[in-house]
């Protein structure tokens, strides 16, 4: 449930905070006071994008900010797929900055619109006109059903293995049109992965073969260098070898003096044995040296190579060439292979078919059963907000040809008329009535789950008397299990709020501000008064309002 809500510089607010109770939270207020500007905001910090020009003051940031008590949500999971700390008491914060950047915090950590999108809809359901026209959406009426038939797990189960059926046959197809086509692409494939294999590709491979080449190019040069070191170092008049052979005799006899002398002369001992390597190194390096043409050829060959594949495969480097031949070696089948392949997909499709059969009749089975009892609820709860003679047909009937829902077809068929016929629902019921179903829906889906908190935006409006008092009630027994918040301009409604929260302009000579007061018990009874007999009091208004807060 959601606990505060505190909002700065945003449209005409300054900065209000207000606190939210359990049970159900009536929001009332003059048309313009600005209870849609609070519903923005909190769309906002749902995760709604930002439009800079709601900033109140265009030079300072705006501040969206909501805690909400999640402990009975069974939300651990989501926060861990987005790799989010997970709090009881989570908060959920928005920025808008004059620069035109928004950020966007979940427990004081940053993250992306879409993970704050993610996280407050299992938050927050708000629910208005334009919301109510998801009730034409198959996959809702789908859910809605598989919700009271208790399939929803069987639905899902057969969703899911429905799409893998659909990958299975198009791996199943592609392979065929492969096999039918003379394998041509497969026979290229296959000069690819053996062109890439015959190359023994490692990440060194081009670097070595460039240092051959321009050793076997500069052979002579290299040699005579070489040789000319090993002359200098050996020589035995005043080699470097010779000289330091010298200094090590001369220290040999004062090196047990001095610990000083012994260090000088263990260095420059290990410097003698390092040289006497390296000149080891040095003439077996110069012996290899020399003019091959036929070898320089061969590897400016193997170089040539290298770079025409890397042309073929629009690459630049060796390492792309070893992603490129595991790519090869992953979707390459031989002929033999092909056909093993494609058999075994016939025989997994042939499974995954036998499977879903039987699963899609168990689901018809529980969709069939629980069909009339859902109609009759649903008739029952739209009867009494002012649909007496509607009713509700949820004609299913069975295809041949599965589709991500089952072997069903559903068509929510309506007939708001005693006598008139049955009719698909999206073609003749109006906005007011829709949105009286959807209250009737929700109610009946919140007794089953653990829904959210609801917001429920002037769904009330157009209706009176009785029909209001019904939906107040209707709200009400909600609340019992729900945290509900409902703005409206319906006194039958808004009485029946455990909690009462009014929305007012101030104006002053500094400009218009949106204020927001919890109201008393007295000051429900002067607001649900004012509600009922306009900006003149009256006696019975009083008296009224006393009675419907009772």
């Amino acid at each position: 449930m959601i606990k505060t809500l505190s909002i700065s510089n945003f449209a005409i607010i300054d900065n209000i905070e207000v606190n939210f109770s359990k049970g159900m939270t009536s929001i009332t207020g003059e048309t313009g006071a600005g209870k849609s500007i609070i519903l923005g905001a909190l769309s906002l910090v749902l995760g709604k994008r930002a439009d800079l020009n709601i900033l109140k003051d265009s030079t300072k940031k705006c501040v969206i900010e909501a805690s909400f008590d999640i402990s009975k949500y069974n939300l651990k999971s989501i926060f861990s797929d987005e790799n989010i700390d997970y709090e009881d008491e989570t908060i959920l914060r928005r920025e808008l900055i004059p620069s035109g950047k928004s950020r966007a915090f979940i427990n004081d950590s940053p993250v992306k619109l879409e993970v704050l999108n993610i996280i407050s809809s299992n938050l927050i359901d708000i629910h208005n006109q334009n919301e109510t026209y998801v009730f034409f959406n198959k996959s809702f009426q789908y859910k809605f059903l598989d919700s009271f038939s208790d399939a929803i797990n069987d639905s899902d189960i057969f969703k899911q293995n429905y799409f893998e059926l659909k990958s299975l046959n198009n791996s199943y197809e592609n392979l065929n049109k492969i096999k039918d086509s003379g394998i041509k692409e497969h026979d290229y494939q296959k000069f690819l992965l053996d062109e890439l294999e015959s190359l023994e590709l490692n990440k060194n491979l081009l670097k070595d073969l460039e240092n051959e080449v321009n050793e076997l190019s500069n052979a002579n040069e290299l040699k005579n260098k070489l040789l000319f070191c090993v002359d200098i170092i050996n020589s035995e008049e005043r080699g470097v070898l010779s000289s330091l052979n010298e200094i090590l005799s001369n220290l040999s006899t004062v090196k047990t003096i001095s610990n000083k002398i012994s260090d000088y002369y263990s260095r420059i001992n290990s410097s003698y044995i390092e040289l006497k390597d390296i000149i080891n190194d040095i003439e077996t390096h110069s012996e290899m040296l020399d003019n091959e043409p036929e070898l320089l050829n061969i590897k400016n060959a193997e170089l040539d190579k290298i770079y025409s594949v890397f042309k073929k495969h629009r690459v630049t480097s060796i390492e792309e060439l070893i992603l490129e031949r595991d790519r090869l070696s992953k979707v390459f089948f031989d002929k033999d292979s092909l056909s093993i392949k494609i058999n075994d997909i016939k025989e997994l499709i042939i499974n995954k078919k036998e499977f879903l059969s039987k699963l899609s009749k168990k689901i018809h089975s529980k969709r069939s059963k629980a069909i009339p009892g859902i109609e009759k609820e649903l008739n029952s709860i739209v009867n009494k907000l002012g649909m007496k003679n509607a009713k509700f047909n949820f004609n299913l009937n069975s295809i041949v040809e599965p589709n991500e829902y089952g072997t069903d077809n559903l068509e929510l068929l309506f007939s708001s008329n005693l006598g008139t016929k049955f009719k698909p629902i999206k073609n003749i019921i109006s906005g007011g009535e829709l949105s009286r179903v959807m209250l009737s829906i929700k109610y009946m889906v919140s007794k089953k789950y653990n829904f959210p908190t609801i917001i429920f935006d002037e769904i009330d409006s157009g209706v009176s008397g009785a029909v209001a008092n019904e939906i107040g009630i209707l709200m009400h027994s909600m609340a019992v299990s729900n945290q509900i918040l409902t703005i409206t301009h319906i006194p039958q409604v808004a009485s029946r709020g455990d909690n009462h929260i009014k929305v007012y302009k101030e104006v002053s000579k500094n400009g218009t501000k949106t204020k927001l007061i919890k109201l008393s018990k007295k000051e429900r009874e002067i607001e649900i008064a004012s509600m009922l007999s306009g900006k003149k009091m009256t006696s019975s208004a009083i008296k009224h309002a006393r009675e419907l807060l009772d």
